[in-house]
């Protein structure tokens, strides 16, 4: 009698997500009912529904799933019933492109900048000025709080800087 071998099933879209969920976030439970409409969102967004546009854009049923994937959980995401984070470790391990999102980033960049003041801290203060007016048309925000006064080394007279008499060049003690 030979043994007839069973090939094994193909995973389900809920274990998958299941073992998505507990891959990313492991020992955490899944919030009630998260397996469940992330099943359904994706399945609605699979249905034949699309276009011939979408068909001419994704000829390939993989690429065409693959799209309403992420279609599915981006607009899961926008309309808060999953987070980026859940979606993106799903996509994750899919090997799919992950959602993009915005993000703030806060650099601390050591910057060496040459200024001519008459004390350490009117140093700082112009190279601060500097530094705002230089990246003034940035989108971004400089936050000075006092924590970036790394080091200002006093060198010798600027001979080309007028000894004026007006406060901003000058500070008499």
């Amino acid at each position: 009698m030979t043994s007839a071998t069973i090939p094994p099933r193909e995973p389900t879209l809920d274990s998958i997500l299941r073992t998505s969920w507990e891959t990313f976030h492991a020992g955490q439970q899944a919030p009630l009912g998260w397996v469940t409409h992330t099943t359904a969102q994706i399945r609605s967004h699979l249905l034949p529904t699309h276009t011939p546009a979408d068909t001419a854009l994704h000829p390939d049923p993989i690429d065409r799933f693959h799209h309403h994937l992420r279609e599915a959980l981006a607009d899961a995401v926008r309309s808060a019933q999953i987070s980026i984070d859940a979606a993106n470790s799903l996509l994750e391990v899919l090997d799919l492109p992950l959602l993009p999102r915005r993000w703030q980033v806060r650099l601390r960049l050591p910057v060496l900048i040459d200024v001519t003041a008459t004390t350490r801290e009117d140093a700082f203060t112009r190279a601060e000025n500097t530094i705002d007016a230089a990246l003034d048309t940035l989108p971004a925000t400089i936050e000075w709080d006092g924590q970036e006064h790394y080091e200002a080394v006093g060198g010798d007279l600027d001979a080309d800087e007028p000894l004026g008499h007006d406060g901003d060049h000058t500070t008499h003690r």
